[in-house]
C-alpha cells in the first residue's frame, strides 16, 4: 500500500536555519531514506517542495501557521507500518507529519 508522508511546518523557518543546520536537516533525511532502504520499505518519491516562482520573498501564511514543505511516498504492507515510518521521520522543532493513503489506480 502507497502511502503520502507530509511534513508541515513553518516555511520562514527554512530560511531562519544556518547553513549548517541546513546541512544537519539534509544529512538526517538522507539517514532516514537509507533507513527506509534497509529495511525493505520501497520509497517512491521524496523531496523538500520548492517554493512557487510567485512566493518568492512573500509569505504566503501567517506567522506560525503551518504549510505543505516536503514529502515522502512510501510502499509498505500496512497503516500500521507506514505510521511507524511517518514516527521515525526527522522533522524540525514545530513540524508535524500527516500521513494519507494513496488511492491511485495501479498502486499496491
Amino acid at each position: 500500500m502507497e502511502f503520502a508522508l507530509l511534513v508541515y511546518g513553518e516555511e520562514r523557518a527554512w530560511d531562519d536555519m544556518s547553513p549548517a543546520e541546513r546541512q544537519e536537516r539534509y544529512e538526517a533525511n538522507r539517514a532516514y531514506g537509507r533507513d527506509l532502504a534497509e529495511a525493505g520499505v520501497r520509497v517512491r518519491y521524496g523531496a523538500r517542495l520548492a517554493r512557487p516562482d510567485g512566493a518568492a520573498g512573500e509569505d504566503r501564511a501567517a506567522p506560525g501557521e503551518r504549510e505543505l514543505g516536503g514529502l515522502w511516498l512510501i510502499d509498505v504492507a500496512t497503516e500500521e507500518e507506514a505510521r511507524a515510518w511517518a514516527r521515525r521521520m526527522p522533522v524540525g522543532p514545530g513540524n508535524a507529519v500527516g500521513l494519507r493513503r494513496c488511492d491511485r489506480p495501479g498502486a499496491s
